[in-house]
């Protein structure tokens, strides 16, 4: 047996053995007895914390039936060795059988860093990356029974035009209320693009915006009409020290063939071989509520998806507004004080509007000349001024500020880092440059404007800019 195939082994009956959040005396039994019978070693046992399940299917399905079968009866035996199959269980084995004995292409498991799914409940969302009138119209005929379905066994459908649709039903000040009250710092204009986008969100602008771009997964961007559901979680190591080990969602996709009722037959397939193999039945009614602001599970993500404005920089991204010396960021309200704030327009201005493309770290890395230093304290002290209600007239000597441009280069990071999803803080943030030599701004110049008594503009076009240089 190859390497990455003793590999995937390890991978997928550690996740089956963490998938009920109990690790029992016979689990253990039987994972020693797998290591010894398949000869996995301890690199290769420490290895398997670092790919993801869908990496260990993909291994696992290059192998001959015969092999195959042993070890999808082996983690059978070690799912049912304390004498129950819990609801993740039989999500990763139904999940192992359909891919495993898939020969249309039908099925596919995907792992993926998507935030927040980690903990929220059972979901199956109906997904397109081009709309389809014909199966939509069934799935809104045929709604109440997909979904009544579904619920028995505590599975939650998501189709997404009508929790768009719910969202128009709220009245629209108590919406935008609760809006506000989860993002007290967001503009009026934000909250508006905000309330435009819960109340028109598509299925194609969900599979295509929210999943392909969050996921980074091709198969996203051109998706025939499928079932995508979470199916469990792994817990993947960092690959260098000081990094944070990271928790990956794992999701089957199902196309839908194209016949009568295609949603409805394969939720019905799905449950049917779903119930072969759990062992606690989880039978649960509907509990529904209309006019209600549900914020927990696939909604909460959904929302928060949505209200960082996620679309790959194709709105404003920083909006500097001098006069009432504020700067927001993805619609949110960065509280940055004056001096802070001054700090960070002027790590930009260096960034974009000076041939060297950062704030030199004065006296580390590039030796400045005195006309270099009297030039960066002439426009760090104009940048101050520009937040201050007494400008500063005495010309203090730059490297006396260089220390606290640091600690304000601190503080800027944290703040962001609190306000900013993880994912997109790199764009935002005062980053090190490859040499450590400068300080700089990674975002796309075209999307940082500044406001100003004579109106708004791209910040590479305010005429401040070119009288310092």
């Amino acid at each position: 047996m190859r390497h990455h195939q003793k590999i995937a082994i390890a991978r997928l009956i550690s996740d089956l053995i963490k998938s009920d959040d109990v690790i029992c005396k016979e689990e253990i039994a039987l994972y020693n007895h797998i290591i010894c019978t398949f000869d996995i070693s301890q690199d290769e046992l420490h290895e398997a914390q670092f790919v993801s399940q869908a990496e260990a299917v993909f291994y696992i399905k290059k192998m001959v039936p015969s092999e195959q079968k042993k070890i999808f009866s082996i983690l059978h035996k070690a799912a049912y060795s304390d004498n129950s199959c819990v609801a993740r269980e039989a999500l990763l084995l139904l999940t192992l059988s359909l891919t495993l004995n898939d020969t249309n292409d039908k099925y596919k498991l995907l792992s993926s860093k998507i935030n927040g799914w980690q903990n929220v409940d059972k979901y199956v969302v109906y997904i397109e990356s081009d709309f389809m009138p014909a199966i939509n119209e069934e799935i809104l005929e045929q709604y109440d029974t997909i979904a009544n379905l579904l619920h028995l066994w505590k599975f939650e459908f998501i189709y997404i035009p009508q929790l768009s649709q719910s969202f128009c039903e709220m009245d629209r000040s108590y919406l935008c209320d609760i809006i506000r009250y989860m993002n007290p710092r967001l503009s009026t204009e934000m909250l508006n693009n905000l309330y435009e986008r819960l109340t028109n969100f598509t299925t194609e602008s969900f599979t295509l915006d929210y999943l392909a771009n969050s996921t980074h997964q091709n198969i996203f961007y051109d998706i025939e009409p499928s079932l995508f559901i979470n199916v469990g979680v792994s817990n993947v190591l960092a690959l260098n020290t000081g990094q944070q080990d990271t928790t990956w969602g794992n999701f089957l996709t199902i196309r839908l063939e194209d016949e009568p009722n295609c949603v409805l037959n394969e939720v019905r397939r799905f449950l049917d071989q779903y119930e072969t193999y759990i062992t606690e039945p989880e039978f649960q009614r509907p509990k529904r509520g209309k006019g209600l602001f549900r914020y927990h599970g696939f909604y909460k993500q959904l929302f928060d998806f949505l209200a960082r404005q996620h679309t790959n920089g194709e709105e404003n991204n920083i909006l500097i507004d001098l006069p009432a010396r504020r700067i927001w960021m993805r619609g949110v309200e960065i509280a940055m004080s004056a001096t802070q704030l001054a700090t960070y327009v002027f790590i930009l201005h260096q960034t974009y509007c000076t041939h060297h493309g950062g704030l030199i770290k004065a006296g580390q890395h590039h030796p400045l000349s005195e006309k270099d230093i009297l030039h960066l304290g002439h426009s760090y002290r104009t940048i101050c001024n520009l937040f201050r209600d007494t400008p500063v007239v005495c010309e203090r000597p730059y490297m006396d500020d260089v220390p606290n441009i640091r600690g304000y280069i601190a503080r800027i990071r944290t703040m962001i880092e609190n306000q900013i999803e993880a994912q997109d803080i790199d764009y935002y943030y005062p980053k090190d440059s490859a040499d450590n030599s400068m300080y700089r701004i990674a975002i796309n110049p075209c999307f940082v404007k500044i406001r100003h008594a004579g109106g708004e503009c791209l910040f590479t076009d305010f005429s401040l800019w070119k009288q310092l240089k």
